[in-house]
């Protein structure tokens, strides 16, 4: 027992001892700094990040009946963008180019208006056929609020079109601008390849997500207080209920509702009864929303069915973007749609500018035969903005992922694969270089030769065709998988120099005065060549880490890695296969890729730091000169 306490009592002073030289290398504390956030980064991902790093959704619970509904939409800017000072907000006039080109083909006549980014230099003479690929109207890049300007640079001169020349056509993500001139009129007028510009005034600003329903389940009865109704028939009352709500299970009572009751009094009525419940909200931005999400979940009694639409108004106006046929039922049917799903192609019309708007609910009972009561839960409505998070969102098209939750959360793959391959190809290359080392002879030279011809292939090449074939034969490539390929194949420098030192070793007296004593092998390596090893053992454990992180980073970039995983490595891969680079440009979504890079190079460099750090302390010929 004292034995043990003194072995304990000599290794914490050891320790002492170590960390009392450790601390006086300012490079290593920055390094062993810089592991430690980022190992608590990865410990507590799940708390720190706000979602889930793959597919992140708004669960069933809030939603009844939807198996998911996305957090934001794709390609969102982070929410800080809007403090950035040049970033544009209000109103405000752009000019955009366009190229035309005209073609006569027996009796028909085609127009093409090609917009300046997309046309060469050299026009299309060569190639006419490219200009089909092209809309026969001026498509601007914005929503048009008014057309200030539309002119044409002849070669005679510039000529100012009327606008009334002209006509919009509204659609969801642009306007197009049809020419009301004959096709044949325009041709005569402009050859191929004359310059039109356009000037108009649009709204320009970045908007958040906005949830018009904060108590969308009615779990008390203050947030009924929230809405107003009004009907035309004072047989109509609307009252919160406590006791009527979706509940999803019987472990989960969520009671509360909306209750719309009709009293027949024993009357029988021959036209529809309507009732409008709304809530008002404020929208504060000059751009519409790039998505709406709708959700109600409804069940009434006491009429075969009942309509129920769902409706902005904005100054009086009522905008109704979509309509559901409701059957008789007992139980809750959910009804929900989106601003793609129910075809409402005109929300840019709606949210035109800010104000004042209201989110109704829109009930036609048709004429009831007797009493009639709806029950209204989990009412809500999502405003899409072009915003969200701290670095923004991804191109998924279904469930866009957030990237700052994924970049959270490749802290951990980052750290297990990089730790765990060091550890793994340190293990075997201090075995083989032991085993080499200590007993020579023919074991020595076939554990070299073995060396060096896995010294002498191209590693990165190698690995991607290891990991493809495995993706081959199991369907997927798991990180574990990466794990085992790049432990496998990064032990055989260490293995070299360990036995370089082992060779050195043996020769010394206290081996020989071991042999003497009758110590066995096994007996000398453990107990007489691996404690003069060991120091090597941590330096190469803290420099071979960072080289397995930008491996695995350089897999999963090429699409090799784990796709179930969330990866350094594969926020680079979606952006690089997202093609946002040729679309919109580097710079455009910077924010998407340069956090990760930043990481990778970071968390490099630390381990670098700190084994530099530990090579000046155990390193005998560094010792001495400091």
């Amino acid at each position: 027992m004292a034995t043990r306490n003194q072995k304990i009592k000599f290794a914490i002073k050891r320790f002492k001892g170590f960390w009392s030289q450790f601390k006086r290398s300012k490079r290593g504390l920055v390094g062993l700094s810089i592991i430690v956030f980022f190992s608590f980064i990865a410990i507590f991902a799940a708390f720190i990040a706000p979602y889930e790093p793959i597919e992140p959704k708004i669960t069933s619970d809030q939603y009844p009946g939807v198996p998911g509904v996305k957090i934001a939409v794709q390609l969102c800017k982070p929410v800080w963008y809007k403090y950035l000072p040049w970033i544009k907000r209000g109103y405000t006039n752009i000019t955009e180019a366009f190229y035309f080109y005209g073609e006569r083909q027996f009796k028909f006549v085609f127009i093409f208006f090609v917009p300046e980014a997309d046309h060469p230099e050299e026009g299309f003479q060569q190639d006419f056929e490219k200009v089909y690929n092209f809309s026969n109207t001026i498509r601007a890049s914005h929503k048009i609020l008014e057309v200030k300007e539309i002119k044409a640079i002849l070669p005679s001169g510039v000529h100012q079109f009327n606008l009334s020349e002209w006509t919009i056509r509204g659609s969801r993500e642009v306007h197009p601008i049809e020419s009301v001139l004959p096709a044949e009129k325009l041709i005569q007028m402009c050859p191929n390849a004359t310059r039109f510009e356009l000037t108009y005034s649009t709204g320009v600003d970045l908007t958040e997500n906005i949830k018009i329903v904060k108590d969308h389940k009615f779990t008390k009865s203050e947030s009924f207080d929230e809405w107003k109704w009004e009907s035309e028939s004072n047989r109509i009352d609307v009252q919160y209920d406590a006791e009527h709500g979706y509940a999803p299970s019987a472990a989960q009572k969520e009671l509360g509702c909306l209750r719309v009751t009709y009293k027949a009094d024993g009357q029988k009525l021959g036209e529809n009864i309507t009732v409008t419940i709304w809530k008002e909200f404020n929208y504060t931005y000059f751009e519409p929303p790039r998505d709406v999400f709708i959700h109600t979940s409804i069940h009434h009694t006491g009429s075969p069915h009942i309509e129920l639409q769902w409706a902005f108004i904005r100054e009086g106006k009522t905008f109704i973007v979509a309509s559901n046929t409701v059957t008789e039922s007992e139980s809750y049917k959910h009804l929900y749609a989106s601003s793609l799903m129910a075809n409402t192609t005109f929300i840019d019309q709606i949210f035109a500018a800010p104000g004042n708007y209201k989110f109704a609910l829109k009930i036609i009972i048709p004429p009831p035969q007797g009493d009639v009561t709806i029950y209204l839960d989990h009412v809500d409505c999502l405003l899409y903005g072009n915003t969200f998070g701290l670095l923004g969102t991804d191109n998924a098209k279904v469930y866009p992922s957030d990237i700052f939750s994924t970049l959270i959360y490749g802290t951990r793959v980052s750290l297990i694969v990089g730790i765990l391959t060091a550890v793994f190809s340190t293990f075997i290359g201090l075995f083989l270089g032991l085993v080499s080392g200590y007993l020579g002879g023919i074991v020595d030279e076939g554990i070299m030769r073995f060396t060096d011809l896995l010294l002498v292939l191209p590693t990165l090449p190698l690995f991607i065709v290891l990991t493809v074939s495995m993706r081959a034969t199991s369907g997927y490539i798991s990180m574990w998988n990466i794990i085992i390929i790049l432990s496998l194949f990064g032990w055989m420098g260490f293995a070299r120099s360990v036995r370089s030192m082992v060779l050195s070793l043996r020769e010394r007296a206290f081996v020989e005065a071991a042999k003497a004593a009758g110590g066995g092998r096994f007996y000398i390596i453990n107990r007489h060549i691996l404690p003069n090893v060991f120091a090597l053992v941590y330096i190469t454990l803290a420099m071979s880490v960072p080289s397995a992180i930008v491996v695995e980073a350089s897999l999963s970039w090429l699409g090799l890695g784990d796709p179930r995983l969330a990866s350094w490595g594969k926020i680079l891969y979606d952006f690089n296969s997202s093609g946002i680079v040729t679309t919109k440009g580097l710079l455009d979504y910077w924010f998407w890729v340069f956090p990760a890079c930043v990481s990778i190079a970071i968390l490099a460099a630390a381990f670098i730091l700190v084994g530099y750090a530990l090579d000046e302390i155990l390193n005998p010929r560094l010792r001495e000169r400091r």
